[in-house]
C-alpha cells in the first residue's frame, strides 16, 4: 500500500532513513526529531536503562549522517531520559529531559549551552517534560506531563502562561505527551492516557477534541506525537495500535497510515550487503512486518511538506509525500 488515497488527499510513501545503532550511525529507541531549515534532522535517542545511547543523533533528509552530541549522565550537556526536541529561529537545539526535570540547550553543532527548569509542581516547576514546540516569537511551549499541564516559557526559560490539571474532562490531561502548532497558532496536544487530541488556542482556551469518542477506525489509542500540515490536516501517532491516524481540521477522520518500507534504508542495504547470512536469511522470510510502523512515536513535515514518522522500535523514520493536486488517469484496467 505505497499510496493511499482517501477523501480527496493522496499520501505516497516516499522512502526511510534510519537503522539501529547502539552508537554513531543509526538510533536506538529515538523519542522525537525536529528537522531544521538546511534539511538536517536532529534526533533525540533514549538508549537502554543502562545509560547506553542516550544522545542526539544528526542525518539529513536524504541519508547523510552528520554525527552527534550530548551522552547518558547528568551533568552539563548529558540526559538521562531525552524526550522531546525542537529549534529556535537561531537553530539552537533544546532537548527536555524528564527524568532530570529540564530543559537542555546547545547550538546547531552540538556545543552545549546551558540548561534550565527544576522539579516541582508550581508555576514554571517541571515534573517529566515531555513535548516541546516553539511559536512565530520564540516562545517555547512544553508538555510538563506528570503535573498535567502546558507551560509556555521564553526560550530562557521563565513563565509566560500556563494551563492544564489532572482528569478527563475539556481542558484537562492525564499524562500528555506531544505538542504542535498549526498556522494560526493554535496548539494541539497528544493527551496520551485519556487517548485523544486536545486543540486550544494560543491562550490555552479549549477548542475541540477528538480520537476519544470514535468508536470505528478514528480512534486513537495512547496517541504520542501529532502535527499539522499546510492544509490544516492532523497527523498523530497512534502509538498503541501502530499507525498514524489522519484527521481533517474539524476533526474527521481520513484515513490511516500503516507502514510502507518495503525497500530499507541506505544505511541499512548496506548492512546487510556486508552480512551475506542475514542476506539469505531475509530472503527466507516474509518480511511484510518490517515494513509496517511499529511503535510510531512522533510525527512533523518539512519545509516541503513531506511528512516525517519516526518508529521508536523500528528505530527510522518514514517520508510520505502529499499530493495536493491529485488527479485519477481515466484508464480502463
Amino acid at each position: 500500500m505505497l499510496t493511499t488515497v482517501a477523501a480527496g488527499r493522496v499520501f505516497n510513501y516516499s522512502y526511510c532513513i534510519g537503522m539501529y545503532g547502539m552508537s554513531g550511525l543509526g538510533f536506538w529507541s529515538p523519542m522525537d526529531f525536529a528537522i531544521g531549515p538546511s534539511g538536517v534532522i536532529y534526533v533525540t535517542n533514549r538508549g537502554d536503562a543502562e545509560g547506553l545511547g542516550q544522545r542526539v543523533s544528526k542525518c539529513t533528509v536524504d541519508h547523510q549522517f552528520l554525527g552527534q552530541f550530548g551522552g547518558f549522565g547528568s551533568g552539563d550537556g548529558q540526559f538521562i531520559w531525552p524526550a522531546s526536541i525542537d529549534l529556535d529561529r537561531d537553530e539552537n537545539v533544546y532537548v527536555s529531559d524528564e527524568n532530570l526535570h529540564q530543559i537542555c540547550v546547545f547550538d546547531k553543532e552540538g556545543k552545549y549551552l546551558g540548561k534550565w527548569g527544576s522539579q516541582g509542581s508550581g508555576d514554571g516547576d517541571l515534573n517529566g517534560p515531555s513535548g516541546m514546540v516553539f511559536d512565530r516569537e520564540d516562545n517555547l511551549y512544553v508538555v510538563d506531563a506528570n503535573n498535567n499541564r502546558i507551560q509556555k516559557f521564553t526560550r530562557d526559560g521563565n513563565l509566560l502562561a500556563k494551563w492544564g490539571r489532572h482528569g478527563s474532562g475539556d481542558g484537562e490531561f492525564h499524562t500528555p505527551w506531544g505538542i504542535c502548532l498549526d498556522s494560526a497558532g493554535d496548539v494541539y496536544v497528544a493527551d496520551w492516557k485519556n487517548s485523544r487530541v486536545q486543540k486550544f488556542s494560543p491562550d490555552g482556551e479549549f477548542l475541540a477534541s477528538f480520537g476519544a469518542t470514535d468508536n470505528g477506525v478514528g480512534r486513537i489509542d495512547r496517541p504520542t506525537g501529532v502535527a499539522v500540515d499546510s492544509e490544516g490536516d492532523v497527523y498523530v501517532t497512534d502509538w498503541s495500535n501502530h499507525r498514524v491516524q489522519v484527521y481533517a481540521p474539524d476533526g474527521t477522520f481520513i484515513t490511516s497510515l500503516v507502514g510502507d518500507a518495503q525497500q530499507p534504508s541506505p544505511w541499512t542495504e548496506e548492512y546487510i550487503n556486508a552480512n551475506p547470512d542475514i542476506l539469505k536469511a531475509r530472503r527466507r522470510v516474509n518480511l511484510e512486518p518490517e515494513w509496517r510502523f511499529r511503535r510510531p512515536i512522533a510525527v512533523n513535515m518539512d519545509a516541503d511538506g513531506r511528512i516525517f514518522v519516526l518508529e521508536s522500535a523500528r528505530h527510522r523514520l518514514q517520508v510520505y509525500a502529499k499530493e495536493k493536486d491529485f488527479q485519477d488517469a481515466d484508464l480502463n484496467l
